[in-house]
């Protein structure tokens, strides 16, 4: 603002303008002021808070480009280097390792890296990473890339679970990803066999998945897992049936010899195989995760299985040789049990030895209605008859089997019940009752008193020989007193007949000898029987190779 001038005042009456003259000035005639606000902000400031504002969203976006920091849990570090191993999904690069360092109790290495950010609405519980590096399995060999390019983290995210930073790698490779369509499946077995992470599944002889993972469960039971791709798991139904098909099913036992291999792949990693009975197309699909029996051979799984069975006891007056835990208790060829147990019992005060045979019968394979008439079967087909015998199966093996027929021709039987079992009668294999005949008939001729009666002979021929002297002295008296010719002529023939009786009786005789011979070859048949009995328990296939050389 500018300041008021002062006018300059004239003289004369009005007043004066000179000092100390007393007159007031006039200010009419000055301009008027006005009065601006001052700005409370200058424009100039804008510039910096336009600078401030864009460095802030280059952070932020550089931030957002550096993606998502997660941890993951690994077994070993080997190959990884921070600042250079990379993270990647489908051979695209998703992320890079920062740093790599143990954890507290120094038993697993904890890997820290960084996401891209259009990873992060995938990093939820259900993602797996994992290790890739070369590998060599009997199933596959993967990983051959990384012996130039270097180790790297596979990842294969999800969308199921909830969202984490924290990971737990996997100790390999997934077989099976998340966009592989198909079904899981359980299978329980007493033993894991020749099974491996990797091992193929068949479908009738075409591959149809593979073995995925097994754990031991706390019942000492195996629990395999296994994935069936699609559209192969809808033949996975609810009666299928699960076999181990590794290596070559090789089997001699009583009913000879069989062989059976799904593949050269399982001959040499293992497999698993399956089936439905009867192709039984009606019957309902397995749901995923459905639990079965791992069965050890493909017979194993489709034999018909029956919830009850008896136990009995047998006990053979023979030799078990050839008989095993597991051989087949047939009927007339039909398989109803097997034998489940063999031991050798001793009874000192008789000076006695025996071997009891517990077998396992199914009295549900013989077509009968209720409970009552199946508990009551075996004790019937006893009453009728029936008998347990021992026979051999295959002459080239050797083994033998339980072999149970009606003999209606034998006495009566009953199930006896003075022991911890019920006990069935037994009959004597063929074999064995050919060879009990032959020492029944070398016994009896051992029992003849062969120097008994040749000593009576020769006291008779004596006493005859006495007679016909008195014969003859009587035939001369008679001679003379002219007895009738003919008495004359048969005391001759008598006494020519009792003389080749004494000729045939006499020491050297041929008769005699002959006789002798005739009771040594039959001794010898005897024992020649006998022989042949053990060597073909020994040796069933004797008959077709001969008698092995000592």
């Amino acid at each position: 603002m500018t300041e008021p001038s002062m006018p300059s005042s004239s003289g004369g009456s009005g007043g004066s303008g000179e000092p100390g003259s007393g007159a007031v000035p006039e200010f009419a005639a000055l301009p008027t002021a006005r009065v601006r606000r001052r700005r409370l902000v200058s424009i100039v400031w804008l510039i910096p808070l336009v600078a401030a504002v864009a460095a802030a969203w280059m952070a932020f976006d550089a931030l957002q480009a550096q993606g998502t920091l997660i941890t993951i849990r690994m077994e070993t570090a080997e190959g990884i280097v921070a600042g250079k191993t990379r993270i990647k999904f489908k051979d695209v690069e998703v992320g890079q390792v920062e740093n790599v360092r143990f954890d507290e109790n120094l038993e697993h290495v904890v890997v820290t890296a960084r996401v891209v950010s259009d990873m992060e609405r995938y990093l939820r519980s259900e993602t797996q990473f994992w290790l890739v590096r070369p590998r060599i399995t009997p199933s596959e060999i993967s990983g051959l890339e990384t012996l130039f390019s270097g180790a790297y983290i596979g990842i294969w995210p999800s969308r199921k679970g909830k969202l984490t930073s924290e990971f737990t790698a996997l100790k390999a490779p997934p077989l099976v990803t998340g966009d592989t369509d198909g079904s899981h499946f359980l299978l329980r077995a007493t033993t894991l066999g020749s099974l491996d992470i990797g091992s193929p599944v068949y479908f009738r002889r075409v591959k149809v998945g593979q073995v995925v993972g097994y754990e031991l469960k706390k019942n000492d039971q195996v629990e395999i897992r296994v994935f069936v791709q699609a559209p192969y798991h809808e033949r996975v139904r609810r009666n299928t049936r699960f076999w181990n098909a590794s290596g070559v099913d090789l089997r001699l036992d009583a009913r000879g010899l069989r062989m059976q291999t799904e593949s050269l792949v399982s001959l040499l990693v293992g497999g698993v195989a399956f089936d439905s009975p009867g192709a039984d197309e009606a019957a309902e699909p397995a749901p995923p995760e459905a639990l079965f029996t791992l069965h050890p051979s493909r017979e194993g799984g489709f034999e018909r299985a029956f919830d009850y069975r008896e136990r009995y006891v047998l006990h053979f007056d023979e030799s078990v040789r050839g008989l095993s835990v597991g051989a087949p208790v047939e009927f007339r060829g039909m398989p109803i049990g097997r034998v489940t147990d063999m031991r050798l019992e001793l009874d000192p005060r008789h000076k006695a030895a025996r071997i009891p045979v517990t077998v396992e019968i199914e009295p549900e394979r013989f077509a009968l209605g209720d409970k009552d008439a199946r508990d009551a079967v075996i004790r019937t087909l006893v009453g009728m008859g029936m008998r347990a015998q021992l026979k051999t199966g295959n002459l080239f093996t050797g083994q033998a089997y339980v072999d149970m027929d009606l003999y209606p021709r034998m006495a009566p039987g009953r199930v006896g019940t003075s022991g911890r079992l019920p006990e069935l009668p037994t009959a004597p294999s063929a074999l064995g009752g050919l060879l009990a005949s032959a020492q029944r008939v070398l016994a009896r001729l051992e029992e003849v008193p062969m120097g008994d009666i040749s000593s009576e002979l020769r006291a008779t021929l004596d006493s005859i020989r006495a007679t016909l002297e008195q014969m003859r002295q009587l035939m001369g008296a008679a001679r003379d007193l002219e007895i009738l010719p003919a008495v004359a002529r048969t005391l001759e023939q008598a006494t020519a007949t009792l003389g080749q009786a004494e000729a045939a009786l006499a020491p050297d005789a041929a008769l005699r000898t002959d006789m002798r011979k005739l009771l040594r070859e039959l001794g010898d048949a005897a024992r020649s029987l006998r022989v042949l009995s053990e060597t073909l328990e020994r040796q069933p296939d004797a008959l077709l190779y001969g008698k092995e050389a000592p």
